[in-house]
């Protein structure tokens, strides 16, 4: 491919190792051959066995490198290599004029592209745009149309010519006819239709693009992709047998399947698993996020054809994966059922070891971190008041996903990290350490807070009462369980959210300023009271019996008009008695 600077590559990743902890993988550059890709299996381990026996027959994709704009964002983790193959073989096939203007159809923003199959589709829709790879700017573009249209005739503007503002003609020539400037030229939709030459289907590429043997491997018409999902226990992706027999053994008994999402997937489950007593697993949700159902037994996530079950797209078993992630308890509340998050007996073991075995250092690689798919190692450290926080980089995805910062034991305090221990990082970690005189709720503690879901240590742990309390003096938080948080701004908003187990949060910044203002007010007030009674805002609660008034005030001449008029005599000094001072 001239026009292409770079390969178009994909990092093929054994699933098995991967989930063993291991990144066993290689780039393959596309296109490629059948014979290559075997090759390429039998390096990583596709086809042996573990110790165990067991064969590893699954990949991923944890990586691709592609020069063309916007390729790279529409590809997954479970591409299919013959539609990879496919279309790197269409770009191969192409003439340099035909790969320039798909480069430039692909940057000015194709609404017609969203996933592998319609890239391929693109190759045969070409002829839908205009590409003129010599016009760089709105000037060319003006110049150029000014020309075409023979505006200038036999020279009939002559030096006039000069005088014309090209630019803005160009700017609107490309506003009427919605064309795009790219770097690689200009383009412009004919208004032709746009016609699907391919169905999406492995059985529409042809043989010669074929490169896993007619595409055995998960898309096997015998074996489906799914999301197993089992009571107390994080979800996993699972490639197992489409037969009823299969499904039925993977739930436990009848299934029976319901369509709760908008995406094209089912959820099946035992048909009698509440009247068999199986253990509730998960709950399903409104749009309010209102419990309406709940799932009792093992239950699976599985993608539709036309006609039956098949496989999920790697997209969606990450997107059910993450939403089923926690596991869940239930209690009934008045006339209500609330879902509490819960943390899992393999969990909290995992925990209870990485918190006595496992410290965190520079050489750290493969942590698990709660709440996020994958395993990260150490890039960078950072001691906060004598607190050390690392830096994680994801081990998949390196630089194109955001970071965690974690503590020594590895336990998660901040994510979306994107740029390294800035100011504002540094910041939010600071806050996370400092130390506080008193909790705004002593009955929960940021330990309890993490093992809820919400990771950062800057916020302060409530229940209802004491966060109802809180919110007259401070802003107070709804804390998730996903480690997000919205801000209360309505009391009734305290109660719903307690009814459904959440809890809450007050900044630490903040309640340290209303701790100070107190403390402040106290020893103001205790400077100024005359009985040293209680502190009750009030300072100066009142005159003291045994105080006599003080004097009336005069004016000055009307001391001067009486020291003229009235003999001196010594005078006793005048009892004064305290006036009363205005309350505060």
């Amino acid at each position: 491919m001239p026009v292409m600077e770079d390969d178009f590559q994909a990092f093929v990743t054994n699933l098995g190792k991967y989930n063993e902890g291991k990144l066993v993988g290689e780039w393959v550059k596309f296109p490629t051959t059948e014979e290559e890709i075997q090759k390429v299996f039998e390096r990583i381990g596709i086809g042996s066995a573990d110790e165990f026996g067991h064969v590893y027959e699954e990949w991923f994709i944890t990586d691709y490198e592609c020069p063309i704009y916007g390729v790279q964002e529409l590809l997954g983790e479970y591409e299919s290599l013959d539609k990879l193959n496919y279309f790197a073989s269409l770009l191969d096939e192409m003439s340099a004029y035909d790969q320039e203007k798909f480069v430039a159809i692909m940057e000015s923003g194709c609404d017609e592209v969203s996933d592998i199959d319609d890239l391929i589709n693109l190759t045969y829709n070409l002829d839908r745009y205009d590409f003129f790879p010599g016009i760089k700017d709105h000037d060319d573009l003006g110049r150029f149309y000014f020309e075409e249209g023979g505006y200038n005739e036999d020279n009939r503007f002559g030096s006039f010519v000069d005088y014309i503002d090209f630019e803005r003609f160009g700017e609107d020539c490309a506003i009427n006819e919605n064309g795009k400037m790219t770097d690689a030229g200009y383009i412009r939709e004919t208004g032709d239709s746009w016609n699907r030459f391919y169905d999406g289907t492995l059985d529409d590429i042809p043989d010669e693009y074929r490169v896993t043997g007619g595409g055995e491997e998960l898309d096997d018409p015998g074996k489906i992709l799914v999301v197993v999902v089992e009571p107390g226990k994080k979800p996993r992706i699972e490639e197992i047998d489409s037969g009823l027999e299969s499904l039925q053994g993977m739930v436990g008994g009848y299934i029976q399947a319901v369509y709760p999402y908008d995406d094209p997937v089912a959820l099946i489950c035992n048909e009698e698993a509440k009247f068999e007593g199986l253990p509730l697993n998960r709950a399903l949700r409104d749009e309010d996020g209102e419990v309406y159902d709940i799932v009792a037994g093992t239950f699976l996530i599985a993608g539709l054809t036309e006609d039956n079950f098949g496989s999920l797209s790697g997209d969606l078993a990450l997107k059910y994966s993450h939403q089923f992630e926690q596991p869940e308890v239930f209690a009934k509340l008045g006339d209500r059922i609330i879902a509490i998050p819960m943390i899992s007996e393999e969990q909290q073991k995992q925990e209870a070891k990485e918190q006595k075995d496992f410290e965190v250092n520079m050489d750290t690689s493969g942590l698990a971190v709660s709440g996020h798919v994958g395993t990260w190692h150490t890039i960078d450290n950072k001691e906060v008041d004598g607190h050390t926080f690392f830096l994680m980089e994801h081990d998949a995805y390196g630089d194109e996903a955001a970071c965690l910062i974690v503590d020594e034991h590895g336990k998660l305090s901040l994510s979306d990290v994107y740029n390294g221990f800035d100011e504002h990082t540094v910041d939010l970690l600071r806050q996370e350490v400092m130390a506080v005189d008193r909790m705004p709720d002593p009955s929960i503690s940021a330990a309890e807070m993490k093992e809820y879901g919400y990771a950062w240590g800057g916020m302060l742990p409530m229940r209802e009462e004491a966060a109802a309390e809180v919110m007259k003096t401070c802003s107070v938080y709804r804390l998730y369980a996903d480690n997000s948080e919205g801000m209360v701004l309505d009391a009734k908003e305290i109660h719903d959210h307690a009814a459904k187990g959440g809890i809450f949060g007050v900044e630490k910044v903040e309640w340290k300023a209303a701790l100070e203002r107190e403390n402040y007010l106290k020893a103001a007030e205790m400077s100024t009271e005359d009985d040293y009674g209680m502190i009750d805002g009030i300072i100066n609660n009142g005159p003291k019996e045994t105080e006599s008034k003080a004097p009336e005030k005069t004016s000055i001449m009307d001391r001067l008009k009486a020291a003229k008029t009235e003999p001196h005599e010594d005078k006793a000094k005048p009892h004064k008695e305290r006036k009363p001072e205005r309350d505060l």
